[in-house]
């Protein structure tokens, strides 16, 4: 008798425990995929940065918009616009709100521009506002015709010009090392008027080239300036015990913010969610975005979650960036993420703005009612 009770005991403890032990596995992983993951960069353990916070801010209509979305920037002739571009077969590029519901502009152009965009920046040049399109999307490495389109970033009129079309010009490159390279990730930068290209490499390192920025090259093929390396001996990228180190490889985005302080850079992973990272590298003063980039950076803790084919990220200032996804399938969310303000300054508001300026190689914000500073101080 007491054999049989201790076995229908044991029975018993036997199945619970199997629940248990499922239940305690299902919490592991819920865990482990939200705690913040050990990244290694460099050689050197990376400090998250938790200062952001994030939070859905639209949805993007891609019936009433622009589908497969790679590319994004913030409207600086008339804020609280997102400018956006395809890298499927649409040649256009269209300017939403953040709510993404639909649409402000399209901007068609008048000659056919090599096609695989793979993402955008805007910028100032010499008092004028500019956006840049990366034409240089190449996956099978096979292509070759690499260039950076740009043009005059139009105004944007909802309910009278809905629909512009501009003439855009383009700077034709190839690599110093006379390969075919992909690439998904371009960016600007306000202070020295140069354009930073990085490459997308599944499953090893990605590299940043430099290309300053003039509006006479004409057809005139440049030649890249290799800058570095993105996180050699680093596990943010896909990794196993026999080759630990991969990189941060599939760099698909990246953008520095108006004043130049900030860089983002940004990869994906459609396979293993815990691979996508937003790095973030603050600039010190007189120091370069190619020096700065060369140093250790830091993960931002709030992205830390999965972004399927998140291909796109953008600032508004210093204390907000924006991304999003070209995901197909689907109308993909947009992301606001921000962190405090310093006390006592507020952000100017939007309807206010009008362009920015640059003085003494200091950025502003001009509007009709004065000249602000990018985190809103009003200085005239």
């Amino acid at each position: 008798m007491l054999r049989c009770i201790c076995y229908v005991c044991f029975v018993e403890i036997n199945i619970d425990m199997k629940k248990v032990l499922g239940i305690i596995l299902l919490l592991t992983c819920i865990v482990s995929c939200h705690a913040a993951p050990r990244l290694v960069y460099n050689g050197d353990t990376l400090e998250w940065n938790t200062e952001w916070t994030k939070r859905q801010c639209g949805t993007l209509d891609i019936q009433k918009n622009i589908i497969e979305v790679s590319g994004i920037a913030c409207s600086r002739v008339t804020p609280g616009y997102i400018w956006m571009q395809s890298d499927e077969t649409v040649k256009y590029i269209i300017a939403t709100t953040e709510k993404g519901d639909e649409r402000a502009c399209k901007v068609k152009f008048t000659k056919s521009i090599r096609w695989d965009w793979e993402d955008m920046s805007g910028g100032v040049y010499q008092g004028t506002n500019y956006l840049f399109i990366g034409a240089f999307g190449d996956n099978d490495e096979t292509d070759g015709n690499y260039s950076v389109v740009w043009f005059e970033e139009p105004a944007i009129d909802p309910v009278n010009t809905p629909e512009v079309t501009v003439t855009p010009n383009r700077i034709k490159y190839v690599y110093p090392d006379g390969k075919n390279h992909n690439n998904e990730a371009l960016m600007y930068d306000n202070r020295t008027a140069e354009i930073y290209i990085i490459t997308k490499v599944y499953y090893d390192v990605c590299q940043v080239f430099r290309l300053p920025f003039r509006t006479d090259y004409g057809d005139e093929v440049q030649t890249l300036e290799y800058i570095c390396d993105l996180g050699v001996r680093s596990d943010l990228g896909y990794s196993d015990k026999n080759q630990p180190y991969k990189g941060f490889h599939l760099v698909t985005a990246a953008d520095i913010s108006p004043d130049g302080k900030y860089i983002l850079i940004k990869n994906h992973n459609n396979i293993v969610a815990t691979y996508c990272w937003v790095l973030l590298w603050e600039r010190q003063d007189g120091e370069s975005v190619a020096d700065a980039v060369k140093r250790q950076p830091q993960p931002i803790r709030a992205y830390n979650t999965y972004e399927w084919q998140g291909e796109a990220i953008c600032w508004l200032d210093d204390y907000t960036f924006y991304t999003t996804s070209d995901a197909d399938d689907g109308n993909p969310p947009i992301y606001i993420f921000r962190r405090p303000y310093p006390e006592g300054i507020e952000a100017v508001d939007a309807e206010k703005k009008n362009s920015l300026v640059m003085i003494d190689n200091v950025l502003y914000v001009q509007s009709a009612e004065g000249r602000y500073t990018l985190d809103g101080r009003k200085v005239q």
